[in-house]
């Protein structure tokens, strides 16, 4: 069975870390930084960045209309050249048009609209900027897609990293200069300027100026109704913030801004993996043993997310202690909760396909509007007496939700073989490696090499407990009541 599944996971892994190079070559940047950005910011500095990231967050959702989703999925049942072009120059055209009308609504109602995401004092023109940030990156979203679809990894991700290095580079230079928050709004939307600059040549011999009213309704009509589902996303990955500032100071929102970031580096193989593995499930569609591939390979991608939300677990504290001033030292606390959310995001990933699959993208919002709500009503409960270790758990709690629902219905529609004694061998033995390392001695170097044996030993550890073993002799119950 390993013989059969490994050319999928190379070509997986390959696709994979070439859409993710960007991602990890801007996070190593980023953190090499992190000494210099907290020189120029202070934790309620961060505090406002966090409520203006859930603002860019929302709007990016609004802005879309889920259309990036849409001719994603459409441009796959188009089989004329000529189809594909109308669809891509229309959807490009309505795209614009609308991101512009909205820059501009964002501008008429800014004042009214800070003072209830920041509170008084702070400027308007952050909000601005940052809807221009949004605006200036839709643009580059239909080219973007269609060097997914035509699997050229290098030139997306080369685009990626002259974005990524034009925003620390300008970044670094309007702090140095004191702009302080408003030269990371600024950067953030220069850089989205360079990177749609970049893409855009792709869409020539790609797009037609034809507009295509039919196709258009056929993309809005699968992306529409992932837009409830993406602001329920928003809401659950961000709320947290802004129920923080109704409880706890703005320097502990930035505290906790500070430790979701290194938690969220879980987020930047799930990243690199998302692009590569929706053209991946529907490419194996047509096979006839593509349910148990896909299981298989799901059951290896949650193992890797595993070991990097572990990784992060149990080295993200050290480092933020070594490279932030005491004051922010705080934030370490947060760091393993927020990574145990995100590896249930990824399992998320992996077992929700039947609903892209089957095309029932109606179920997202219902999934995401229950995460919402336990992540709402838990954040409601935890942060008044935890604050920001409550807010990180209501994080768990609500991807938990998430992940479980996910299943359920996608079980319905595009039922997979999960592996699920594999499944929980990867889970029990990371939590016994993070249990381990909780015993090494603190704030040393020796501590840190103790640490880092035990992460190395984790995956020595799964071949030993059989998790890579598959071969006549091996049987197991899956999600279907079968044997495999």
């Amino acid at each position: 069975m390993v013989a059969t599944v490994l050319p999928h996971l190379r070509k997986l892994a390959a696709q994979s870390a070439v859409y993710g190079s960007a991602d990890v070559l801007a996070s190593l940047v980023n953190f090499a930084l992190i000494p210099v950005y907290t020189d120029y910011l202070e934790p309620a500095d961060y505090g406002d960045l966090a409520l203006l990231a859930l603002f860019g967050a929302m709007a990016k959702i609004v802005f879309r209309l889920g259309l990036d989703a849409g001719f994603f999925r459409i441009h796959y049942e188009l089989e004329r050249p000529e189809a594909r072009r109308r669809l891509a120059g229309t959807v490009t055209l309505f795209a614009a048009g609308t991101g512009a009308l909205m820059v501009g609504a964002v501008a008429l109602v800014s004042g009214p609209l800070t003072r209830v995401l920041l509170g008084g004092g702070r400027p308007a023109s952050w909000l601005v900027l940052v809807a221009a940030d949004v605006f200036l990156s839709g643009l580059a979203f239909v080219p973007a897609a269609l060097l997914r679809i035509e699997e050229r990894a290098g030139l997306f991700s080369a685009a990626s990293v002259l974005r990524h290095l034009a925003n620390t580079a300008l970044k670094v230079a309007l702090l140095a200069s004191g702009q302080g928050i408003a030269g990371v709004v600024w950067s953030d939307a220069l850089s989205s300027a360079v990177y749609a600059a970049a893409l855009l040549p792709v869409l020539k011999g790609r797009a037609s100026a034809a507009f295509a009213p039919a196709l258009l309704r056929e993309a809005l009509g699968f992306g529409l109704p992932k837009v409830p589902h993406g602001l329920m996303v928003q809401v659950q990955n961000l709320a947290d913030r802004k129920i923080l500032d109704l409880f706890v100071t703005r320097a502990e929102v930035g505290l906790y801004q500070m430790g979701y970031s290194f938690g969220t580096l879980v987020k930047f193989p799930l990243s690199a993996f998302e692009p590569a593995w929706q053209p991946f499930v529907y490419a194996r569609l047509p096979e006839k043993d593509a349910p148990a591939t896909l299981a298989r390979v799901a059951r290896y991608a949650f193992a890797a997310f595993v070991a990097v939300g572990l990784a992060v677990a149990v080295l993200g504290p050290e480092l933020l202690v070594r490279m932030t001033p005491a004051s922010f030292h705080p934030a370490a606390a947060v760091i393993p909760v927020v990574a145990l959310a995100y590896v249930l995001h990824g399992a998320f990933l992996l077992t929700s396909v039947g609903i892209g699959i089957r095309k029932q993208t109606r179920h997202y919002p219902r999934i995401t509007a229950l995460a919402a709500a336990a992540n709402l009503l838990a954040n409601l409960a935890l942060v008044p007496r935890y604050g920001i270790l409550g807010a990180a758990w209501a994080t768990v709690i609500s991807y938990a939700a998430m992940a479980a629902a996910g299943f359920l219905l996608a079980r319905r529609l595009y039922p997979l073989p999960v592996e699920w004694r594999r499944v929980a061998q990867a889970a029990a033995l990371a939590a016994g490696v993070y249990l381990a390392t909780l015993f090494a001695p603190d704030a040393t170097w020796g501590a840190l090499a103790v640490k880092g044996a035990l992460l190395a030993g984790y995956p020595a550890a799964l071949a030993a407990a059989g998790f890579l073993r598959e071969g006549p002799g091996y049987s197991e119950t899956t999600s279907s009541g079968r044997t495999t």
